[in-house]
């Protein structure tokens, strides 16, 4: 960062990431109108897991907002034939949101354009990805990478 001098060593690794995330709005926005989609309707596509489906205040909650937000995404998708509402089996009183077989097509090629890696870290040595990855799943608290992502849909294609 320009003129900026760190505080600490946190301050600069936070600086770095970001700096890395630079082309992610441009990333999505691209990936989502080659789909015909919005960004937020493309990202909720990409949160919804094909073989478990959730309802619209899951996803909300998985999208870290209100549920009345994900409503127009949510309803675009259904337009679109990417997902369809069903009554939950176990509480008809609840819909889920099921992607059909095009939503899971879509998906795909969502996740294979948003989770490319950027070509900064295609040349990093296999060790120092490796290690980069362990450290950042410590500081996400484990949360799932693309490539645990990746894995699941290809078992599921296999």
């Amino acid at each position: 960062m320009p003129g900026l001098r760190y505080t600490s060593g946190a301050q600069e690794l936070w600086a770095l990431v970001v700096a890395t995330l630079a082309n992610w709005e441009q990333r999505m926005n691209d990936a989502a109108a080659a789909a015909g989609l919005s960004p937020v309707s493309a990202w909720a596509l990409v949160q919804l897991d094909p073989e478990h489906p959730i309802s619209q205040k899951e996803l909300a909650a998985r999208l870290k907002c209100n549920p009345s937000t994900v409503v127009d995404p949510t309803d675009r998708l259904e337009q679109a034939g990417l997902v369809v509402r069903e009554a939950k089996a176990a509480d008809r009183r609840v819909n889920v949101l099921v992607v059909t077989p095009r939503g899971q097509r879509v998906r795909d090629q969502l996740i294979d354009r948003l989770f490319e890696p950027p070509a900064a870290f295609r040349r990093l040595p296999a060790r120092d990805q490796a290690r980069l990855r362990d450290v950042m799943r410590a500081a996400a608290g484990g949360a799932k990478t693309a490539q645990t992502i990746r894995r699941g849909r290809r078992a599921r294609a296999g």
